[in-house]
C-alpha cells in the first residue's frame, strides 16, 4: 500500500554549512532544496557558531524557510548569555532570525564522557570530517567539559534562562546528561521559559528513559524530539523510537532529521523515509502531521 506523502512540515534540526566540518549543503543550497520539496522550513544547527546569519542571508536571497539557532559550546563562550544577545540583533524585515538556543553538544559533560568511552581523542571525531583532521580540533584531555551543575557555570546558566524567557526563544537540551536535563526543565519553566525541546533522548550521551520523559512532558510547552539521524548513524532501532512516541504521545513529540551529513540521505528525502518507517510501526499519518506540522508551528510561533 502506498504511504501518504506528508507535506508542509518543518524539521527543527538540520545541519548545513559552511562550518568547521564538511556538510552536504551550504545554507543557500539547503534553502533551494527545501523550496523544491514538501518541507516548509527548517531550523539550521551548527555545533560551532550561530546560524542566525544564515537565516538572514537566505531570507535576503528570497528564501524565508530557514530559522537560526545557537549552540552553547566553548566556541561561543560556552554557557554565555552574551552570545544569545548578539544573535538576537539579527532581524530580517522585523522578524528575528534566532529561534532556538541549544545547550552544549560537543563540549557537554555527557558528550565528553561518551567520546572518551568510545576511545575518541579529539572533540571533533575524524569520522565527521572524512578522516581528515579538522582544523581547530582539540584534544579531549585539554578541554574542560561543560556542566550546568558547576557553580560558576550555573550562574551563567540562570542568566541564559532569563534571556531565553525574555525573548520567548526555544530552549533545546542538547547533549546534557540525564541528570542535567531533569534539573534544567523545572528550572527553565520556573524562569518563564515557555518552549522546551528534549533533544533526541535516546542518544547515548543523554539516555533519558520513557519514565523520565513522561514526567518532563507534564510541564507545559515541553516536547520530545525523535531524530532519524540516530537511526542512520547510531543504529537506534525504529521500533524503539515508534514505541516511545506511542508511550509519550504525538501531542508531546516532534520528529526531526538531524541530517545534513555528507555521506547520508538528503534532509527532505530522509524525512519522508522516516515517516514511512514510522507508519510501518503503526504511527498514523495524522499523528505524523501533528509531530511535524502542528507542534513545530507552535514552537516556532508561525
Amino acid at each position: 500500500m502506498d504511504k501518504k506523502v506528508i507535506k508542509d512540515y518543518y524539521d527543527l534540526h538540520v545541519h548545513c554549512g559552511p562550518e568547521a566540518i564538511p556538510r552536504k549543503y551550504d545554507f543557500l543550497e539547503l534553502s533551494r532544496l527545501i523550496k523544491g520539496s514538501n518541507m516548509s522550513g527548517a531550523v539550521v544547527k551548527s555545533h560551532f557558531h550561530s546560524t542566525a546569519p544564515w537565516a538572514y542571508m537566505a531570507a535576503a536571497h528570497g528564501y524565508s524557510n530557514l530559522f537560526g539557532s545557537l549552540t552553547l559550546n566553548h566556541y561561543v563562550g560556552g554557557i554565555n548569555p552574551n552570545a544569545i544577545l548578539a544573535s538576537l540583533g539579527l532581524e530580517y524585515q522585523g522578524k528575528p532570525c534566532l529561534k532556538v538556543v541549544w545547550m552544549p553538544t560537543l563540549h557537554a559533560r555527557g558528550h565528553y564522557k561518551m567520546q572518551l568511552k568510545h576511545g575518541q581523542e579529539y572533540d571533533i571525531p575524524s569520522e565527521w570530517t572524512g578522516n581528515v583532521p579538522a582544523k581547530g580540533r582539540q584534544k579531549l584531555s585539554k578541554i574542560q567539559p561543560i556542566s550546568i551543575f558547576e557553580k560558576e557555570t550555573n550562574k551563567k546558566f540562570q542568566q541564559v534562562l532569563d534571556v531565553i524567557a525574555q525573548y520567548n526563544l526555544i530552549l533545546a537540551t542538547g547533549h546534557l546528561t540525564r541528570e542535567e536535563v531533569l534539573y534544567l526543565v523545572p528550572q527553565a519553566v520556573k524562569k518563564g521559559v515557555k518552549k522546551i525541546i528534549i533533544t533526541h533522548p535516546v542518544y547515548e550521551a543523554t539516555g533519558l528513559s520513557t519514565e523520565d520523559l513522561l514526567e518532563l512532558v507534564k510541564y507545559q510547552g515541553v516536547y520530545v524530539e525523535q531524530s532519524y539521524g540516530l537511526v542512520l548513524i547510531d543504529n537506534i532501532p525504529i521500533p524503539q523510537i515508534a514505541q516511545q512516541i506511542k508511550d509519550i504521545g504525538p501531542e508531546h513529540t516532534i520528529l526531526t532529521g538531524d541530517l545534513g551529513q555528507k555521506q547520508i540521505i538528503d534532509p527532505p528525502e530522509g524525512m519522508q523515509e522516516y515517516f514511512e518507517l514510522l507508519m510501518n510501526e503503526g504511527i498514523t499519518p495524522p499523528e505524523i502531521e501533528e509531530m511535524v506540522c502542528h507542534n513545530p508551528r507552535l514552537l516556532l510561533g508561525i
